[in-house]
């Protein structure tokens, strides 16, 4: 059952990061939950007002090897996606 073929679709969590904030040089962190392990990107975001661009979350689950699956769904000052693995080439 565990087949290399088999699509394993993971949570993605975009929030404001909670580092001090005079810390300017990030204020936004991706988490993706895969198979027991957490993958983190963090990045600076523009406007600094708590929102969060899908493009930019999409741009970003991509550049840490992941598709978007679902469309973004926001709540409690997050954002929530289901995401699967890019396979490589």
């Amino acid at each position: 059952m565990n087949s290399p073929e088999v699509t394993r679709h993971c949570v993605a969590i975009c929030q404001l990061s909670n580092q001090p904030h005079e810390d300017f040089s990030v204020n936004t962190e991706l988490l993706v939950l895969e198979n027991g392990e957490v993958h983190v990107s963090t990045w600076d975001a523009e406007p600094r007002d708590g929102g969060f661009d899908v493009f930019v979350l999409n741009d970003r689950a991509d550049a840490a090897g992941f598709m978007v699956v679902t469309d973004w769904e926001f709540l409690d000052g997050k954002a929530y996606a289901v995401v699967e693995r890019r396979s490589g080439k």
